[in-house]
């Protein structure tokens, strides 16, 4: 796993590649005019002249025009260096329309891969942890009209609390809405929403029976939204939890095995397969720092009292008789 802490705000901007600008020179060239008779149209304009000419005429225009009908002088458009430079000037033009749109608007979307998190500071000054294998979404006007943002899979925010404007994230079919806090949001696959919170109140909205529940959370408390409703385990989250869960380590305080499942294929990219399914309604309650695989197995079969055992990109639990495995 790795952490990549260079995320861009919504106020930044990627460099053009070099394509863009390819792309563009090669339109430029290919639409550029190739008909005119360039040196047929200096020939007449220099016959004219020397048709024209008196015996008061300075000879200085005369060799002037010798010189140019002798070079065949070459219109500036025509020129390449003359052309690279518009074709630069055309590119750094669009791509000033382009950071000065994406200035305006304040969209952007952040994405990572597994087993890789993010760090991003966002232009209200909050800071988000994005968990592997998730993404966050602003919509247009973030920080300046609205604090609405889309996150799928798992982060941890340290929110910069505004009561003009709150903080409120979409994920799943919940919708989590800061009071000026710290918390963990992480979905899962099942749309199963869970929240921890170790600073401050958030409130917890997510539909349930055709109606929204609502809850408020305060610092230790954890939550479960999904299609049953929310349930709330007050003083679940510890501060040790709470420190865990801010540097980023992948953290279970009595979480399913549907939120473990979950989370370690975004961090792994491993599944985990139940072979017993008495074994579901188990929790699991640990602490993983860049711990290899096999570990993490042994840890989850010490844990739940069952074997597992790992089998390339997957982790089996099933029950026995006999000794867990050891790590």
């Amino acid at each position: 796993m790795s952490d990549d802490p260079t995320g861009l705000g919504p106020d930044e901007t990627t460099p053009v590649h070099d394509a863009a600008l390819d792309a563009v020179m090669a339109q430029w060239v290919a639409t550029s005019p190739t008909d005119i008779d360039v040196d047929g149209a200096l020939a007449r304009v220099t016959a004219r002249r020397r048709a024209g000419a008196t015996a008061g005429v300075d000879d200085l225009a005369t060799r002037r025009a010798a010189t140019l009908d002798d070079t065949r002088v070459v219109p500036l458009w025509r020129r390449a260096g003359f052309r690279v430079a518009a074709a630069l000037l055309i590119v750094v033009g669009a791509a000033a329309v382009w950071r000065g749109a994406t200035a305006r608007t304040g969209a952007a979307s952040y994405v990572t891969t597994t087993g890789t998190t993010q760090m991003i500071r966002l232009a209200d000054g909050t800071d988000v942890r994005l968990g592997p294998a998730s993404s966050l979404e602003l919509a247009a006007g973030f920080g300046r009209t609205h604090r609405h943002l889309t996150l799928h899979g798992e982060a941890w925010f340290k929110v910069t609390h505004n009561d003009a404007m709150p903080f409120a994230i979409r994920v799943g079919a919940a919708t989590v809405e800061d009071v000026g806090t710290a918390f963990l949001v992480r979905e899962s696959a099942s749309r199963e929403v869970s929240v921890r919170v170790t600073e401050g109140v958030v409130t917890l909205t997510s539909p349930a029976a055709q109606r929204d529940s609502v809850v408020t959370l305060r610092a230790g408390d954890g939550a479960v939204a999904s299609v049953r409703g929310i349930t709330v385990a007050p003083g679940a989250v510890t501060a040790t939890e709470g420190v865990a869960l801010a540097a980023g380590h992948l953290t279970f305080a009595d979480a399913s095995l549907t939120e473990v499942s979950d989370a370690l294929r975004r961090w792994y990219g491993v599944s985990l397969i139940i072979r017993d399914s008495a074994l579901a309604a188990r929790r699991v309650t640990a602490d993983f720092t860049s711990e290899p695989v096999s570990r993490v197995a042994a840890v989850l079969g010490l844990t739940l009292g069952v074997t597992a055992e790992t089998r390339g990109d997957t982790i089996e639990l099933h029950s026995t008789t006999g000794t867990p495995s050891r790590p």
